[in-house]
């Protein structure tokens, strides 16, 4: 859990941003609900190596370097995540990993970074993806075992969900990294319902791949983010999906803005989110997905109509985003109409 600063700033990140953002984290309560680390993204690096082919921090955005960042970003008492890329440049165009995974490894654990995020931008031709990233993976434990290694390598795969190849690669990732992205980047030109029911079905048939410190990564929620256009009701949906399927809540958004705190701060979703394992399809109504892990329950319309759902579910309900009170059924039935791509998510007792 924590926050990442592409969505928010894209390329123009700078350090005292990340450390506005960390310090937010702290001021708001988000860092003692669980969101304790903070990544910089791309863009963070100088266009150029060192003479020994070091990677540098870009002097113009972050003066004091990296290893500052991180000491006062530890003294907040977060972790410190950056950004790499497996191949020749990262997607903005900055040096890449490739050729140097165990320097880069190495500067990164130098530093006191406790999260790498590794890009698939820019992978030199011919190349196994899967071999490069276990590769960086492995210089990545021998620099220090206890970073996180989150990595994009399904992501070429993930507009093809099902596909041998996308399976492959989901397959690999598991067995090397942490968390593996295995949807494509959120998109203002995509409706925010379709975006997050494809994310979810890209996820479910993932199930066997997800345990405890092994998850799959649906992307950033988008609570809080000014730039999307995403409603109130579509970031609870997101939050509602990511926490069913155990997806890491990184948010990257305004941390300071109302809808970001009531999203991000629900303990409920976040206690959902931090069960321990992925939820599984149970049932099928229609267009109506039922999905569920123990404790809790959703309802999702994959379709772009209303729909109507009368669903036996033994216990008793309470709406995640509710007051508290036990939802209302019907002789034991739970009867709703869900709006098209709607999501309903609730704890069950």
């Amino acid at each position: 859990m924590g926050w990442n600063d592409w969505y928010q700033d894209r390329c123009t990140v700078t350090e005292s941003e990340i450390l506005k953002s960390a310090r937010e984290l702290v001021s708001t309560g988000l860092a003692a609900d669980g969101y304790n680390t903070v990544v910089i993204d791309d863009c963070w690096m100088a266009q150029k190596r060192s003479a020994t082919g070091a990677l540098l921090p870009d002097a113009a955005t972050f003066p004091d370097g990296i290893r500052y960042v991180a000491n006062v970003v530890h003294s907040l008492g977060l972790e410190l995540g950056i950004y790499a890329s497996a191949g020749t440049a990262t997607c903005a165009g900055r040096p890449g990993s490739y050729g140097h995974y165990g320097q880069d490894a190495q500067t990164f654990a130098s530093w006191g970074v406790d999260f790498v995020k590794l890009d698939s931008c820019h992978l030199p031709n011919g190349a196994n993806p899967a071999t490069l990233f276990k590769q960086f993976g492995t210089a990545l434990r021998a620099a220090n075992p206890r970073i996180v290694y989150s990595q994009e390598l399904p992501v070429s795969a993930a507009r093809s969900p099902g596909s041998p190849r996308f399976s492959a690669l989901v397959a690999a990732s598991s067995t090397t990294s942490n968390m593996w992205r295995i949807a494509p980047d959120e998109s203002t030109a995509v409706d925010a319902g379709v975006s997050i029911i494809r994310h979810l079905e890209a996820d479910l048939p993932l199930y066997s791949y997800a345990s405890p410190g092994h998850w799959n990564d649906l992307d950033m929620l988008l609570a809080g983010n000014s730039t999307f256009g995403y409603s109130l009701s579509a970031q609870e949906n997101q939050a509602d999906v990511w926490a069913m399927e155990s997806s890491p809540m990184i948010a990257s958004g305004d941390l300071t803005s109302g809808a970001a705190l009531t999203v991000l701060g629900n303990k409920t979703v976040i206690s959902i989110d931090q069960e321990g394992v992925q939820g599984k399809l149970v049932d099928t109504q229609g267009s109506i997905d039922v999905i569920a892990k123990p404790g809790s329950v959703m309802l999702v319309n994959t379709s772009s109509s209303r729909a109507d759902v009368r669903y036996r579910i033994p216990g008793q309900l309470t709406n995640v985003w509710g007051n508290g009170r036990p939802a209302r059924t019907s002789d034991g039935y739970l009867c709703r109409t869900l709006p098209g791509y709607g999501v309903l998510m609730f704890t069950v007792r």
